[in-house]
């Protein structure tokens, strides 16, 4: 199998679904050839989180016609091929694809695992839905999606959501987990102390936004604040860090530790693998209940116990008490409760940890993930 990985796609490390599909691809087999013209200084949410003035869009904008020139050279120059996948964020990129792609007639797939509109919108209501930015990034999300022959998402979820907000049929889509880097950096993973001897170390690490539930990890501090064993940290910045500053000092939260600056892959690898649970997501919002957070994957391939909420899409990979203990979205009091009984029965926690990390080596692992797309994308050059 020949695949084209092709667009303006970013490779940094905050955005690394893109070289995991493409080494997951090779490592089952795939001869993937590369065809890609920087354009974003970074993701696109990165960017409209931080809402640059109109001057850095519109020089955005001013690149966009030589980018689009050169990667159409280069991809004249490609060997033959039977598939072209638009890797993350593919957004500005598939009208091109299409066009290329139909003169050879390959197969289109676009790596989609985040819609602009439900991310900037809904869940993280950067701008009001009712206004011109929300009508664009949804037209921008549709006019992306419907020129794909195959859209990749990261849960079955996901793909119904996706069907009904932009009209397009289910079978238009295809589930494809994520992975995680952390299995490949662990070993360059510095020395971190482990906790002193009777501490539970509890870990998050993330961005701060809706759907991670932060204030629900606070409650559930509060709750154990005479459990002086156990002890929360609390590892990045973003959208709702200052309002979670602000509510851990009112409820005097003194077993949580804020690690303000963002770690590299390898220095949140190494504070995973001396933490004794690692937490997932618990808000309440409807993306909440449709994703796979991608902590959840990084702390699986490590090897540690896993709780977050529960979902329809967390259970299309993992059992509860079986490979994750997973607790009712929004309920600071299930997840103190389910925190105690990994800290009294060690037996469970290292059960559930040894569980999840098969799972993840068996479903999500790069290799798996690579075998798992290889044979759809067959499957659809062949007409199956």
């Amino acid at each position: 199998m020949r695949v084209c990985f092709f667009g303006t796609y970013v490779t940094g490390a905050g955005y690394p679904v893109n070289r995991f599909l493409i080494d997951g691809l090779r490592s089952a087999g795939a001869a993937v050839a590369e065809c890609r013209e920087e354009l974003w200084p970074a993701g696109p949410l990165h960017a409209a989180a931080m809402r640059p003035g109109v001057a850095r869009w519109l020089a955005l904008l001013r690149r966009l016609p030589g980018t689009r020139r050169r990667l159409a050279q280069r991809y004249r120059e490609q060997a033959p091929h039977e598939c072209v996948v638009v890797g993350y964020p593919g957004y500005l990129d598939m009208g091109l694809a299409r066009r290329l792609a139909r003169r050879r007639h390959r197969l289109l797939l676009l790596v989609a695992f985040i819609s602009l509109y439900d991310t900037l919108i809904v869940d993280r209501q950067r701008w009001r839905p009712n206004g011109w930015v929300a009508w664009l990034l949804l037209r921008l999300d549709r006019y992306a999606f419907r020129r794909a022959d195959l859209v990749l998402v990261d849960t079955h979820a996901q793909a119904r959501h996706y069907a009904a907000l932009l009209d397009m049929p289910l079978w238009r889509f295809h589930r494809s987990f994520v992975g995680h880097e952390f299995a490949a950096v662990a070993a360059l993973a510095p020395a971190v102390a482990d906790p002193p001897a009777g501490e539970f170390r509890v870990l998050f690490f993330g961005t701060y936004v809706p759907l991670h539930g932060v204030d629900v990890i606070l409650e559930a501090a509060a709750l154990l604040a005479d459990c002086t064993e156990v002890r929360f940290e609390l590892i990045g910045n973003g959208q709702l860090y200052p309002a979670m500053r602000a509510t851990a000092a009112r409820l005097r939260l003194t077993n949580v530790d804020f690690v303000e600056q963002w770690l590299n892959a390898s220095e949140l690898a190494a504070r995973v693998r001396v933490a004794q649970v690692c937490l997932g997501i618990f808000g309440t919002t409807d993306k909440a209940a449709r994703v796979i957070p991608y902590k959840v994957l990084g702390s699986l391939a490590l090897g540690r116990p896993v709780v977050t909420r529960d979902s329809p899409a967390i259970r299309e990979l993992l059992v509860d008490r079986a490979s994750a203990l997973l607790c009712a979205p929004g309920d600071g009091a299930a997840l103190a409760r389910a925190l105690l009984e990994l800290r009294a029965d060690p037996e469970l926690a290292t059960q559930v940890a040894a569980t999840g990390r098969a799972i993840y080596e068996a479903r999500a692992a790069g290799a798996a993930v690579g075998r798992e797309l290889m044979g759809a994308i067959r499957r659809r050059v062949r007409g199956g």
